[in-house]
């Protein structure tokens, strides 16, 4: 297993629209010993723009050029629909490659997919990170170094309640904290996973059925299946069975493309037989269409 990478630093507002700008446009320049000039942020964090590039989905190493990136189809989708990564959905996305990319974000596709507290502390979430990394018989990192990954993936996501007053221009909130999915009690110092049911575009849905399912389309998927398996809808969402469900119902009513069968306990959907990427496609024409 792998950690850091990202320098500490959770994703910033602009930051992935700055360095995959570059990437596409001037390459070089992102590798350059004044790559952190370049895109106006300080060393370690022109280090950390890289990384959340790669974790993201958004670019893959170079074939070539060792040390250097390429942008993936994914990312030429986003950046002709989305450069900007204004859209809530593209944010939906981009948590999705984030939490099923191992190399990348260790922590974070353990978090989502092994991690099953609800409420919880910091020190809780690094311990049992250095447990499953025992059972793994992998080598355990420091504590300290768990503890800093750890912080940056919580602060990654978690809305402070109440709301702490700070200077907009030292601290960016991280955009996937938009995402809802969780939120850090201050005077308790506890933090909460929210299951309630999301509001996620349907083809994003489809995205992340079709990454976590090499067979989506050729038949049908149990929701237990959704809920289970790593990088699934169930996981990626932070839902339960329950909510699952009641997302599944209003999709469809926006949407021809997925639909539940069966009843009770034997609840299952069916998707098309599409690759991810005509999932993105399809979410930004959507977009368009104003649907």
């Amino acid at each position: 297993m792998r950690f850091s990478g990202h320098e500490t630093f959770s994703v910033r507002e602009g930051w992935l629209h700055k360095g995959l700008q570059m990437l596409i446009e001037e390459p070089d320049k992102l590798f350059h010993e004044h790559a952190a000039d370049f895109l106006g942020v300080g060393s370690n964090m022109a280090k950390s723009i890289r990384h959340w590039l790669q974790a993201t989905g958004l670019a893959a190493a170079h074939p070539d050029q060792r040390g250097h990136l390429l942008q993936t189809d994914f990312a030429d989708t986003v950046f002709k629909h989305d450069r900007y990564f204004v859209d809530t959905g593209t944010w939906w996305l981009l948590h999705t490659n984030l939490i099923s990319h191992p190399p990348y974000a260790d922590t974070w596709y353990w978090f989502f997919n092994s991690f099953n507290l609800e409420r919880f502390d910091r020190a809780v979430v690094a311990e049992n990170l250095r447990h499953y990394i025992q059972l793994g018989n992998g080598r355990v990192p420091s504590i300290n170094t768990l503890e800093r990954d750890v912080a940056c993936l919580l602060s990654s996501y978690s809305r402070q309640i109440p709301t702490e007053n700070t200077d907009p221009e030292d601290v960016r909130d991280c955009p996937f904290r938009e995402l809802g999915l969780m939120s850090y009690y201050r005077s308790s110092g506890y933090y909460q996973l929210h299951h309630a049911p999301k509001n996620i575009p349907p083809s994003v849905f489809g995205y992340c059925v079709a990454r976590a399912f090499p067979d989506a389309g050729q038949g049908d998927i149990a929701i237990q299946r959704l809920m289970r398996e790593p990088g699934g809808p169930g996981r990626a969402f932070v839902l339960t069975s329950e909510s699952l469900y009641e997302m599944l119902v209003e999709l469809m009513k926006d949407c021809d493309n997925i639909r539940i069968r069966g009843h009770a306990g034997q609840r299952a959907i069916a998707v098309p037989q599409w690759k991810p990427l005509e999932w993105v496609a399809e979410y930004y024409r959507s977009r368009r269409k104003g649907r």
